[in-house]
This record gives structure tokens, sequence and C-alpha cells, in this order.
């Protein structure tokens, strides 16, 4: 078990060499699980998490076996106390809210029933627990964009309304998927003279396929001898069909999430002056705004402007879309809105929130 003192928002950690009988229970537990990986954070009445554990990914719809991600997190987390000391969970679960809830829940209830913990986890959505994650407030709005993107009103765990999140067929406008989807398409058009120039048709290449493959693709003109110069190879000019398609090739044999990569690839251009990048990231911060407006009505208190609003998701981390949401927000809310931090403990968060209830 991985064993540390920290805080619920995942600042100013202080690692203790802490035994499992350093300190007794109750205990609460609080999980994240997404489609790469499951984290579990195992935590005092007090706030205060004392155990770690990881596992894969759980959520079916990416390839994972749940049951079994949840219960290595949690045996991990829980080794060497003793385990009838657990008051109560909350798991948050991508694809908990949709058609695969019924799977879900019974995989939790397995895991923990395994480990001879006695009453049943909570299970939640996970962008409940980004919510959670960033605030102690038990009602307001949640922005997110990582590999999904949209935006949702939360009350005490629930849903209210959600906008967007309808994955990359079908939505997840301004997330890391769409912008790396959005970078290519540029990329290509630069490329075969239909978008404007842009420094992404050279550096989305490179990051798909890497810096020799690149140059075994450019075509090349050699200088002749007899022209008074050795033969040399001209710098790669910016069109190859062959080029072309090994970018395809390589976007369609992968999943979908892994497009994401080019996210950081986009905004680091348009960070340098990129036009064509810069107006990528302003769309995406456009539509992450509009996903907020779209929900914002259904608060309890729509008017008053002291909801709490919290930012998740690797795009509204840092960098250029986070900054122009969050000034968004600012003019929306008339305050700062805060960041999204560690979601296991969020959970863990929320499950004593429950217990006081």
């Amino acid at each position: 078990m991985s064993r540390q003192r920290q805080s619920f928002y995942g600042r100013d950690l202080t690692t203790d060499s802490v035994t499992p009988n350093d300190i007794p229970g109750p205990y609460v537990i609080g999980v994240d699980a997404g489609g790469t990986h499951t984290r579990c954070a195992l935590a005092t009445l007090d706030g205060t998490v004392i155990g770690t554990g990881t596992g894969p990914g759980a959520n079916p719809n990416s390839g994972g076996d749940p049951e079994s991600a949840l219960y290595t997190a949690l045996r991990e987390a829980t080794e060497g106390i003793d385990r009838s000391g657990v008051a109560g969970g909350v798991f948050g679960i991508a694809g908990a809210g949709a058609a695969g809830r019924p799977l879900l829940l019974s995989a939790s209830r397995k895991a923990w029933k395994a480990l001879g913990m006695r009453g049943e986890p909570e299970v939640f959505t996970d962008i409940a627990i980004n919510f959670a994650s960033g605030t102690a407030a038990s009602c307001g709005i949640v922005v997110f964009a990582g590999t999904g993107a949209g935006a949702a009103v939360i009350q005490d765990g629930e849903i209210l309304r959600r906008a967007d999140g309808y994955g990359y067929l079908l939505g997840d406008e301004g997330s890391a998927v769409w912008i790396g989807k959005r970078g290519a398409k540029a990329a290509l058009s630069a490329m075969d003279g239909r978008g404007a120039p842009t420094v992404l048709a050279e550096t989305i290449p490179r990051a798909l396929l890497g810096s020799e493959v690149l140059a075994d693709l450019m075509p090349r003109r050699l200088v002749l001898a007899g022209s008074g110069q050795e033969p040399a190879a001209e710098p790669p000019r910016p069109y190859s069909p062959l080029l072309s398609q090994a970018i395809v090739k390589e976007v369609y044999g992968r999943p979908p999430a892994a497009i994401g990569r080019l996210g950081p690839v986009v905004s680091e251009a348009a960070e340098a002056g990129d036009e064509v990048a810069q107006k990528i990231v302003e769309e995406a911060a456009d539509w992450l705004l509009t996903d907020v407006d779209a929900v914002r009505h259904s608060l309890p208190e729509p008017d008053t402007p002291a909801a709490p609003v919290v930012m998740a998701g690797s795009v509204l981390s840092r960098g250029p879309v986070a900054r122009l949401v969050r000034e968004g927000l600012r003019e929306r809310f008339g305050d700062e809105p805060s960041p999204a931090g560690d979601g296991a403990a969020g959970a863990a968060r929320m499950a004593i929130r429950r217990l006081a209830a």
C-alpha cells in the first residue's frame, strides 16, 4: 500500500512513514476510474488521505475490466488496515451515467465485497467527481476538457443538467481529441494547398510519425554533379503524397483518444503565434464557454454569481484554452474558477459528506 498524508486537492503534500496501525478507523474510500487508469484514496473522516492504490482502466467502453481494475486499486489502498473499519465509499467511474451503469454498479459491489468491506460503495460519474475534487460545495458547475469535453451542473453528486460530453463522433468540442483532430486536418489542408500555411504542417507530422520517419517520407531533390557543387539534398518540401497518407494511416490506426496527444502540439503552435492554431484554440474555448452557458440556468439560483465553478481536465489545467476559458468564466460569474484536484481524493471528500448527511 502506498501511504501518504495529503490535502484533498493534492497540494502541499507531505509524505510520512505510516504503518498500517498508526491511524485507526473509521475510514472512507474514494475512487476515480477512467479509461486508462484507476486511482483509489483511503482517507480518515477528518479528510486526511493515508493510503492510495492504482489499477488499470475501468471503463468497459475503452476495453477495461472494471471489476478487476477496481479490486486491484482497492486492495492496494487498503492493504494492512482492518477493512471492517471502512465506513463508506464513493466511486467515480467513466461511463457510470450511461447504459453501462448496471455493469459498473455490479463490478463495484463485487470488488468491494471481495475485500470483506461492509456495506457497498456509491457510484457516480467521473464528471461529478471532477466537481467534488475542486470544491467542498455541494452544488455548482464543472466544465471539463480532457479526452472528452462538456459542462454540467452538479448537486449532491448528481448531474442536474449536462451539455456535450457526447463522444468524439457526436460532440466533445473543445476536448484534446477535438483540438488534435482539428490540428491534423489543418496540417493536411496546408500540405495539399487547400488551407492556410501553418507550422502545424511540420509539427503535427513530427509528433505523429517521429523525425526519422518524417525525413524518409519527405521528397528531396538532388543537386547534380557538374553544377559546381557536391550532390546534396535540399530542405524538405511542404507536400508529399506519401507523408499525407502516412498521417492518415497513423490517425485511423489508433484509438480515437490517441488523437488527443496532438492537442498540446496545437497549443504550443498557438502560443508561438501561429494564426491557424490560434483560431483552433479560440474556437475550443468558445465551445466550452457555450457549454457553461447552456447549463448555468439549471443552477438552483442561476442569477447568483457566487456559484462555484470547477475547471477539470488536461486542456483546462494550463495553456491557451485554459486561459481563455478562465477569462470567460470570470466575466460570467465575477469570481475566479477553481481548478480540479485529485479525483480519488475528491471522491473521498464526497464520501465523508454523504456519511455526515
